[in-house]
C-alpha cells in the first residue's frame, strides 16, 4: 500500500512538471503574436567601402510598409507601399512559423566582417520585443533565435522590385 502512495504522489508531481514546461515554454504562438500592430526589421549590412554597403529598416503596419535603404546613415531611396491586412498577418504567421524568439545572448568572440539583422515588434507604443542576431565566420551571436531569412525573405517579398531599392540612384 505505501508503494502504491508513493508512486502515486510522484506521478501527480511528474505530470505537474511536464505540464507546466510543456504550457509554458517560450515557443511563439499566434494567440501571443494577434496584438501586434507594427514590426520592424532590420538589416546592418558588413563593414565593405560605402559604393557597396546597404543597410535598410522595414516598417510594417497593417496598411502600409516604408522602406529605408542607406549606405554608412546616406539614405540612398526611401519608399512607401500600402498592403492589405492579409499581407501584415502572413508577416505575423511567418514570427511563428519561424519560430523567431529571443534566447540567451551569445557574445561574439572577436570575429568582424559579418551581417546582422534585428528585429522589434510593437502593439500600439508598447514594445513587445527586440532581439538580434550577428553573423560571421558561419556563426551566429546575439539573442535573436529562429529562422531570421526566412521571416526576411517573406518581409522583402512584399517589396515591389526589392532589389531596385538597393541600388544608388546615379
Amino acid at each position: 500500500m505505501k508503494n502504491s502512495i508513493i508512486k502515486l504522489v510522484l506521478f501527480i508531481i511528474l505530470s505537474f512538471f511536464i505540464f507546466n514546461v510543456t504550457s509554458f515554454s517560450k515557443k511563439p504562438t499566434n494567440k501571443s503574436k494577434e496584438k501586434i500592430t507594427k514590426i520592424i526589421y532590420y538589416f546592418y549590412d558588413s563593414s565593405v567601402p560605402p559604393k557597396y554597403h546597404r543597410s535598410y529598416t522595414i516598417t510594417i503596419t497593417e496598411n502600409k510598409l516604408m522602406i529605408v535603404v542607406d549606405s554608412y546613415g546616406d539614405i540612398i531611396n526611401e519608399k512607401e507601399f500600402e498592403i492589405d491586412s492579409s499581407q501584415f498577418v502572413m508577416i505575423k504567421k511567418s514570427l511563428v512559423i519561424n519560430k523567431i524568439r529571443k534566447g540567451k545572448n551569445v557574445e561574439s568572440k572577436g570575429c568582424t566582417g559579418g551581417t546582422s539583422d534585428q528585429l522589434e515588434y510593437f502593439a500600439g507604443e508598447e514594445k513587445l520585443f527586440s532581439a538580434s542576431v550577428y553573423h560571421c565566420g558561419q556563426k551566429d551571436y546575439g539573442n535573436l533565435r529562429g529562422n531570421i531569412k526566412n521571416v526576411a525573405t517573406d518581409i522583402k517579398s512584399l517589396i515591389p522590385n526589392f532589389s531596385e531599392l538597393l541600388k544608388r540612384e546615379e
